[in-house]
């Protein structure tokens, strides 16, 4: 159940194999255990689920995430061994952000055009860099290229290039170059050159993306809608149900057409305002078997399904019966210190007579 601000009651936090995109592990927790503070649950179920596969024995080498400082914190203080990166599609897309907000400056609005080159150049000195003098010397390229010079006299690194690695361009270009030493090409130097973008670069060498998590939090909605509220045992069983239909068919084989080629449908993007294209998989098939498994379970499970559920050690509910930072007083105290501010009469329990054929 959740509103704009820091307000989530609960936290779904998943793991997910990188290769296979198998669930791993998923934690749910209420911000009942984290004092009240929502802000406070990503890191905790964070930290509950890599200690326990590390608990079940499993080698981690690394560790994806996006660049929350909290989790980036942790992972110095208590994980050094572990590898941790950043994923590659937040970096750039906060960078796109910084771009757009330079361009839309008075005067710098040719930057705009370059938005997308920025982004795009960002990915590829990732991709290619496995240094962080290599992504550095790729990287300061674009500071470069924007103003058509493709070579330059000394490389920002010691083991950086100093040309672009770009093929011949095209001559029918429409999108005109920046001027050296302008204000616009200044704004793109200081995003190019930021300190703290410099120093987050080691996060990205990796080329790492969490995009198979970014499609699986979209299919938890199906089974926990943030429309409704849900009770803990409830919550946490339709997350698994979500890791367990995830699981099922995230290695579905894709529709072939006669010819043996793969068969693709087409859809319309709004945001990116183009039309594109994603290839459609076999027919889930694991809803009949799931069904059984549910049935032979209630058959089978000795506890009544009237009887009263204890509660788990875990379970929120434990430290507070509800998110309120006070109990609640009774009902009945609280309906006689009610009063309503348009009622104007001695005896509460007497409404005002209103002739309604007048209006």
């Amino acid at each position: 159940m959740d509103s704009p601000g820091h307000s989530a009651q609960y936290c779904s936090y998943t793991l997910m194999e990188m290769i296979s995109k198998k669930i791993l592990c998923i934690i749910t927790m209420g911000k009942r255990m984290t004092e009240r503070k929502s802000t406070n649950l990503e890191k905790a179920c964070f930290k509950i689920g890599l200690q326990f596969l590390l608990d079940k024995g499993m080698k981690i080498i690394e560790v994806v995430t996006d660049a929350l400082i909290q989790v980036e914190a942790l992972m110095k203080r208590e994980y050094p061994n572990i590898k941790h990166s950043f994923d590659i599609w937040h970096g750039a897309k906060n960078l796109g952000k910084k771009v757009i907000k330079a361009g839309q400056e008075k005067g710098n609005k040719s930057l705009l055009d370059w938005t997308r080159d920025v982004v795009n150049h960002y990915w590829y000195s990732a991709e290619i860099s496995k240094t962080t003098d290599e992504f550095l010397g790729v990287w300061c390229g674009i500071i470069h290229h924007a103003v058509n010079e493709h070579e330059w006299a000394v490389s920002y690194t010691d083991t950086g290039s100093n040309t672009c690695q770009h093929g011949p361009l095209c001559d029918d270009r429409q999108k005109g170059w920046l001027k050296a030493g302008s204000p616009t090409h200044n704004s793109l130097i200081e995003i190019v050159m930021n300190k703290w973008l410099i120093s987050k670069i080691p996060y990205y060498l990796n080329c790492r993306s969490t995009a198979g998590l970014e499609n699986f939090q979209n299919l938890i909605l199906k089974y926990a809608s943030k429309r409704h509220s849900y009770n803990p045992p409830s919550y946490r069983a339709r997350n698994f149900l979500a890791a367990l239909d995830h699981n099922a068919n995230c290695q579905r084989n894709t529709f072939l057409n006669k010819d043996g080629s793969t068969r693709y449908q087409r859809y319309y993007s709004k945001k990116g305002g183009r039309w594109s294209t994603y290839a459609l998989r076999e027919d889930y098939e694991y809803i009949e078997s799931i069904t059984k498994d549910i049935v032979m379970a209630r058959i089978h499970d000795p506890v009544g399904m009237n009887e009263r559920v204890v509660l788990s050690n875990d379970d929120p509910r434990r430290i507070s019966p509800t998110l309120a930072p006070t109990p609640p007083p009774p009902t009945s105290e609280l309906v006689a210190e009610k009063k309503s501010r348009f009622v104007k009469t001695e005896d509460p329990d007497k409404t005002l007579d209103y002739d309604w054929s007048s209006c």
